[in-house]
């Protein structure tokens, strides 16, 4: 799904891209709209902030790695838990949704708690829901599970730009928001490769339970060495958390939500008309509550004049657009691979690679199109998206019963596609926004494609698996599906190319050097 989902990853972090499947992603950024709390590190310390910085970068990475692994064990998790495709859904959908729920919050409480300790608390109960997953008896508690282990990736993901912000600066932040951007790639290759080999070995009689319990040995290890290394920090005149704001805007987005990954599946009932009606009071609410904390200066979840920029506003809904078809589209292209052209777990995995290598590539040369062409370069990176599609589509159809190499150059080439666009989107969106209100936009900008993914996976989703028979599907039902969603994505793909117009022209080209660094990691 992105299916990343990838994010998707989403950000200072243009990264947030997926999964999305890139799908996840994600991304993210230092969330505080106040100042944060500089420690300048003494002279004898220059290594030990690259030591601690590769500890710290073990947050992303363990992140979007179980984004990833999750998508491949899809297949084997349905057939071992007796999962229904709603089911399903949930696994993924509702890890990304608490994610992007709390992800603001997680940022926040790094300000005002300290980013050591809010790192180390989100990796304990990252590490500690891993295990539970791994143990879930049922689909309903791996479901749970994974709601609760996005609320802690939410508070350690975002304490790693926030360690970078405060710890270094010049060249060597331009090269730590690289290695940031590096782990995030790194992770969704070795996420596809771990999860099919640990399924395919099957270690211990176990099916699909190790993609959640390898978290364990590698959180215990981070937690201590964090413990060890990292140095605390908070931001001066921390803000006050909006409890509040954090709670209207949850219980909006969960009644939003909610309905689309369950209400299909049980033939729409009226409590999903109800949940979905009473979500727009409840939005409308959080708006008129964060206009209140604006105008009295304490310290909104969402500033409100972010909205009065054009370009941003837009390329909000263009980001949303943009992953929500990507995620649900990489959803369906998993199972196609498994289940149309009977590829196993592991070799799943290895057929996605050429798709996360193919991001890194077109993410390395992205940011110079974005400088030179502005706002066009999403046009470029969209039409590159869409001749991908199209011949992954064509080359689906026919169901030729085993992976092609004409395939996997398809993949190829809607990875660079995907690259070209997503450092360059995040660019455009946050551009103009004036610098006092960069750390609102950026926790704004990293929400969004996280909501994206869930909703994307839960509408488009359930358009797909209206065609897919739920008994008895064929190699060739898979196929029609990925398909069908491919062509969804078409769609979706030319309402955001048209958007696209809409937004200053030059927007995204007059970035700072050291702005533009921080959000291609």
């Amino acid at each position: 799904m992105k299916f990343s989902m990838a994010t998707s990853p989403t950000t200072a972090d243009p990264r947030v891209a997926a999964i999305s499947l890139n799908g996840i992603a994600p991304g993210h950024a230092t969330f505080s709209s106040r100042r944060l709390g500089r420690i300048a590190p003494r002279a004898s310390e220059p290594a030990n902030r690259w030591i601690a910085l590769a500890v710290i970068l073990v947050g992303p990475f363990l992140g979007v790695i179980d984004f990833f692994i999750a998508n491949i064990g899809v297949p084997s998790i349905r057939v071992s838990l007796g999962a229904s495709f709603s089911e399903i859904e949930l696994v993924i959908a509702g890890y990304g949704l608490t994610y992007a729920v709390c992800l603001i919050t997680g940022g926040r409480l790094g300000d005002i708690y300290g980013r050591k300790v809010t790192f180390i608390a989100g990796m304990a109960g990252f590490t500690l829901t891993s295990a539970f997953c791994g143990l879930a008896p049922t689909a309903g508690w791996l479901i749970f599970w994974r709601l609760v282990q996005g609320c802690a990736a939410a508070a350690m993901f975002p304490q790693a730009l926030s360690f970078i912000h405060v710890n270094f600066s010049g060249s060597s932040k331009r090269v730590a928001f690289s290695l940031y951007g590096a782990m995030i790639g790194f992770g969704s290759i070795v996420g596809q490769l771990l999860g099919g080999f640990l399924i395919q070995a099957n270690l211990f009689q176990l099916g699909w339970r190790p993609i959640f319990l390898i978290n364990l040995p590698i959180g215990i290890a981070t937690i201590v060495c964090a413990s060890l290394l990292l140095r605390e920090s908070r931001a001066e005149d921390a803000p006050k958390l909006d409890l509040v704001g954090v709670a209207i805007l949850t219980v909006g987005l969960a009644l939003f939500s909610y309905p689309f990954m369950e209400g299909q599946q049980q033939g729409w009932p009226v409590w999903a008309w109800i949940c979905l009606l009473t979500s727009f009071p409840a939005f409308w609410l959080f708006w008129w509550f964060e206009r209140g904390q604006s105008e009295k200066n304490l310290s909104p979840l969402i500033e409100p004049r972010l909205f009065r920029d054009k370009g941003f506003v837009i390329g909000l809904v263009v980001t949303c657009i943009y992953f929500a078809g990507h995620t649900s589209m990489l959803l369906m292209l998993s199972l196609y691979l498994q289940f149309s052209l009977g590829l196993n777990p592991m070799y799943a995995g290895f057929a996605l690679v050429p798709f996360s290598f193919a991001f890194l590539v077109g993410s390395s040369f992205s940011g110079k199109i974005n400088g030179y062409l502005g706002r066009s370069s999403l046009h470029l990176g969209v039409v590159v998206l869409a001749f991908g599609i199209l011949v992954l589509a064509s080359l689906a159809a026919p169901v030729p019963g085993h992976l092609t190499p004409s395939f996997v150059m398809a993949c190829f080439l809607y990875g660079i596609g995907r690259g070209i666009v997503t450092a360059p989107l995040y660019n455009t969106v946050l551009s103009g926004v004036p610098h006092k209100d960069s750390g609102a936009a950026s926790g704004v900008t990293s929400t969004m494609p996280q909501l994206a993914n869930s909703v994307g996976i839960a509408l488009i989703g359930a358009v797909v698996f209206a065609v897919i028979p739920k008994t008895d599907a064929t190699p060739a039902d898979y196929a029609h599906g990925f398909v069908v969603s491919s062509m969804i994505n078409l769609v979706l793909l030319g309402v955001a190319g048209g958007l696209i117009f809409l937004i200053p022209a030059n927007r995204g080209s007059d970035l700072p050097v050291g702005a533009q660094t921080a959000v291609e990691g």
